[in-house]
């Protein structure tokens, strides 16, 4: 049975690696995203990974899992609880409508900086410039800052893309 896998690349080899597996007749996914880049001369507008060095594959792991990670850009599934990780055709098909709907909107954040402990500052509205470390998050905006400058300890609910940044 075929379910979506998690396959991670060598850096800046998810094209490469889809177009591989493409030619074996292995679908893939990998969610692009336009993104202007800057050099000394020129800008122009570039289609980049959204997950950089992920790329989707929908396979009968069992069978086919040897064949894809012996593809020269493959390194290995990710795994999750000892088992590799299976993203649901539902979170596939989310992905590609905030693709479609919110291209210009979409950013993509590592968990790890917005988790309990890390620091951050604030960048808008009246403690702006402050900065704290996240205590506590609740339903993804509530958090428990302890912001140093001042020695207390302060609840606020904030939009986490808008507001804070890591440190």
């Amino acid at each position: 049975m075929k379910s979506w896998y998690i396959l991670y690349t060598k850096p800046r080899s998810e094209k490469k690696l889809n177009q591989e597996l493409f030619e074996l007749k292995i679908e893939t996914y990998l969610p692009l995203i336009s993104e202007k880049k800057k050099w000394s001369d020129r800008i122009k507008t570039i289609l980049s990974p959204l997950f950089s060095s992920y790329l989707f594959v929908n396979i009968d792991y069992q069978n086919e899992s040897r064949v894809v990670l012996k593809r020269n850009n493959a390194l290995q599934f990710i795994h999750f609880e000892g088992k590799p990780a299976i993203l649901k055709d539902e979170e596939i098909e989310t992905i590609k409508l905030f693709l479609t709907e919110y291209p210009d909107k979409l950013k993509v954040e590592e968990l790890e900086k917005i988790s309990v402990g890390n620091e951050i500052e604030i960048k808008s509205g009246p403690f702006i410039g402050k900065k704290g470390i996240i205590e506590k998050i609740k339903n993804k905006t509530f958090l428990v800052l302890k912001l140093k400058s001042i020695n207390k300890s302060l609840s606020i609910e904030v939009n986490l893309n808008e507001l804070i940044s890591s440190i």
